[in-house]
């Protein structure tokens, strides 16, 4: 996709121009420390108003991708490599991995419809024995393994029929397209040591990980999933911009 390919798809802009400038990042168009353009250049660019372009730029601050110096622009930061996330916008592992320019594979160790037990059910706000969808999956990006998930989808929610084994990539790109897809999460970041976590000969000889544990909620407030997600701490950077 060139940089100057027009933003037609059906999300809001500000959310597709975020993605256009990170490809660009990810691909070394702006190397760290690089002052990207003005406001008024980018809007120029991409054919779209200054307050999208602002709020574009707004979500990889967050993200941690850029940093404002007030008077002098808006620079690429620096980072140690790997994988950054922002813990502030809600997204897809496979979209995250992705957009910084790695190849993304998702391999599935389970799929499977099961009745849910107490903690579980909790979460969801429902019964014991609630029927979800119980996956467990890997995430690599160029071949090396950064994640580690165990996800729960609320079954009662989704279109009868629908079958588990449909699942092959992203969790939200499955749910989107039958209006499920989350708007919110609850989300709690732990550091976890467990050599129960993983599997393989991919796993991590030294079995470290950064736990984020979400349910995730629709719009009209009904927790729809939760999912466990465990990231090899040498391989994802997380960010949270913090501000007085």
């Amino acid at each position: 996709m060139g940089v100057n390919t027009p933003l037609r798809d059906a999300r809001p802009l500000p959310a597709q121009l975020a993605d256009r400038l990170r490809q660009r990042i990810a691909e070394g168009h702006w190397e760290p420390g690089h002052r990207i353009p003005s406001e008024q250049e980018l809007a120029a660019e991409y054919g779209v108003s200054r307050p999208t372009v602002r709020s574009a730029v707004a979500r990889l601050v967050d993200g941690g991708m850029l940093r404002v110096r007030h008077g002098a622009g808006t620079f690429v930061t620096s980072h140690q490599g790997g994988i950054q996330a922002g813990l502030q916008e809600l997204r897809s592992t496979t979209r995250i991995i992705a957009e910084q320019g790695y190849s993304c594979e998702v391999v599935y160790r389970s799929r499977e419809v099961r009745p849910a037990t107490a903690e579980e059910a909790e979460r969801f706000e429902g019964a014991p024995g609630m029927p979800v969808i119980a996956i467990e999956r890997c995430f690599l990006a160029d071949d090396d393994v950064v994640a580690f998930e165990h996800d729960l989808i609320d079954a009662a929610i989704l279109p009868e029929g629908v079958d588990p084994a449909g699942i092959t990539g992203s969790v939200f790109e499955f749910m989107e397209p039958l209006g499920l897809l989350p708007v919110q999460a609850v989300a709690h970041v732990h550091a976890v040591y467990d050599e129960s976590v993983g599997w393989g000969e991919r796993r991590p000889q030294r079995p470290l990980y950064v736990c984020l544990d979400q349910v995730q909620y629709l719009s009209d407030g009904r927790p729809v999933s939760w999912s466990q997600a465990f990231f090899v701490e040498d391989k994802v950077e997380f960010t949270l911009v913090r501000t007085r």
